[in-house]
């Protein structure tokens, strides 16, 4: 069933004036030849973008912008703030571009972005203007996400990757190693747990949210079990899936996590691994910064960080959700030609330097965190990034919001124990099936 307004309007998507018959009355190959041009007279460009973490207190955004106005300086940028949550992001720079608003220029949105916008008209195909290597220096799970049917919708900026997060006192008290299975932290935690030394074994996010299609995604590809296939088609089954769902289901039935965790999203499991609960922890990069300072930090100087474990007898250890944040262009912007050259220029080296100096976050362009200056910076989920096995979300549809949904809701259901991982597994194929047929959920 195809996509309608009110559908799309509920789901926080609206759509704009279809690319195919072009923009504001433009063809696509006019807005594309606009788009290629060399940006050569005075214009001001509006980026949409939210607050990037920094690690020394400067704004990374205005860096970003000084750098590109001492290379075009006819061109000025200045920042229209976007608000601080995913959702919140996606309703208001959806509801302002499908009013056909030349502004934002260039909007700064998640990585799950690209289907569902670049379907409904609200973001510019890139690839017609990028060089033939551009995605060499860029992991292939963040080209995948951005493209959809053959088109780039979005330009990397920076990425986000999920590690595990570890007690290194405790571990070396119990003389246990670094677990690199599933099997080996179940074992580890439950003995930690049994001395005394800790309340909970593993903390992660399992709340009826996003936080936890991102989990549920890296147990999945642990089990080798995709939601979708290349070509966006239900491909969630067998044995692989149910053992990642059990998974799920023996974290809370073991008391090796809380169950609690239903509620969690990324702050409440910090706060308790912070705060000296948790052996092990399942988080994002940014939650070093917050693990390693003793303002805020129990356990500082006690944390270790390494890649997420596999299942015994499955792939290697490693498994990180591709998150992140990447740069569109509105299609209607007056600029064009600047709003392509600011995109770019934000996923190019002098940019990814900025961010890898100055922010708390991961650099898109993989290349320079082999940089002495990542060693330099001290933070291990830099130099360790390059070892994760990025997987992207089921994203290569333009109904993922409702995809997720599917996912997050049964797996919140099977890990507090309301159904089993065969009964999660059956009801996720059922759901996404009435997603990608364009159903509500």
């Amino acid at each position: 069933m195809a996509l309608s307004r009110r559908t799309l309007l509920a789901g926080g998507l609206a759509a704009g004036a279809g690319l195919a018959g072009g923009c504001a009355g433009k063809p696509l190959d006019t807005l594309l030849t606009q788009a290629a041009q060399t940006p050569r007279t005075p214009a001001t460009l509006t980026w949409w973008v939210s607050e990037i973490p920094a690690r020394d207190g400067t704004v990374v955004a205005d860096l970003v912008i000084r750098a590109f106005q001492r290379r075009h300086p006819h061109l000025r940028v200045r920042k229209s703030n976007a608000l601080s949550t995913t959702d919140g992001n996606r309703a208001a720079v959806t509801t302002q571009l499908a009013g056909a608003s030349p502004t934002p220029d260039v909007y700064l949105g998640d990585t799950t972005w690209p289907a569902q916008f670049g379907t409904h008209s609200l973001a510019l195909p890139l690839q017609t203007l990028l060089p033939k290597d551009f995605w060499s220096g860029y992991p292939e799970a963040l080209r995948r996400v951005s493209e959809y049917r053959g088109s780039v919708y979005a330009l990397p900026f920076f990425t986000d990757s999920s590690f595990l997060y570890y007690r290194k006192d405790l571990l070396a008290k119990h003389g246990r190693p670094v677990p690199r299975t599933w099997e080996e932290l179940l074992h580890t935690a439950r003995t930690v747990q049994r001395a005394g030394d800790a309340a909970y074994g593993f903390l992660w996010q399992a709340s009826v949210s996003e936080s936890l299609t991102c989990n549920v995604t890296e147990f999945l590809a642990d089990a080798g079990a995709p939601v979708l296939d290349p070509a966006g088609r239900l491909a969630l089954h067998g044995a692989g899936a149910e053992r990642a769902f059990a998974l799920m289901a023996e974290f809370t039935a073991t008391g090796v996590t809380p169950r609690t965790v239903t509620t969690y999203v990324e702050a409440d499991s910090q706060d308790a691994f912070t705060g000296g609960r948790g052996v092990f922890l399942r988080n994002w990069s940014y939650a070093w910064g917050n693990a390693a300072d003793r303002r805020f930090s129990r356990i500082a100087g006690r944390v270790g960080v390494a890649p997420r474990p596999g299942f015994e007898g499955g792939g290697p250890p490693g498994v990180s959700c591709a998150g992140g944040w990447s740069n569109f262009v509105n299609p209607n912007s007056r600029n064009l030609a600047a709003a392509v050259a600011f995109a770019r220029f934000c996923a190019g080296e002098e940019v990814q330097m900025i961010l890898l100096k100055h922010a708390g976050v991961i650099p898109a362009l993989h290349d320079v965190l082999t940089r002495p200056a990542a060693r330099a910076v001290g933070d291990p989920t830099l130099t360790r990034a390059r070892d994760l096995r990025l997987v992207a979300r089921p994203v290569q549809t333009p109904h993922y919001p409702q995809v997720s949904k599917a996912l997050y809701t049964q797996a919140n259901a099977v890990t507090g124990g309301r159904a089993t991982p065969a009964e999660a597994v059956r009801a996720v194929r059922a759901d996404v099936r009435a997603a990608l047929e364009g159903e509500a959920l």
